[in-house]
């Protein structure tokens, strides 16, 4: 049933969301001295919403008013989002702080916080 409803939510979004890009993060880089250097990309192209958290929830959960609330369809998405991933979306770049998933696997929920710094 889920299935159903991830496939029937993907059908209702796609197309209908902002452009979005998803730069993930890794250790993946050597400074040259044997030390791991972090590293973003290559970006991938994915749909998605940028919003805010409910107050409530946000006062009781200790959420930063300056946080966003980034919704990716997940179905635009080739990897999984990841704590520390880059955002990129209506103009602003922002850094993964939390995620969730729906319980049907459609929307991808990130707590972010916005960055300057682009990958």
């Amino acid at each position: 049933m889920l299935d159903d409803l991830a496939a029937d939510v993907t059908a209702a979004l796609a197309g209908n969301l902002r452009t979005a890009a998803l730069w993930p993060y890794s250790l993946d880089g050597d400074d040259g001295f044997g030390n791991p250097v972090p590293t973003y990309g290559p970006a991938i192209a994915c749909e998605g919403i940028r919003g805010s958290f409910e107050s409530v929830l946000a006062g009781l959960s200790g959420i930063p008013r300056t946080d966003a609330k980034i919704e990716l369809l997940a179905s635009t998405l080739s990897v999984a989002p990841e704590r520390e991933d880059k955002i990129q979306i209506e103009g602003a770049w922002w850094l993964i702080k939390e995620i969730e998933v729906d319980p049907a696997g459609a929307v991808w929920v990130c707590q972010c916080s916005e960055t300057t710094a682009a990958p």
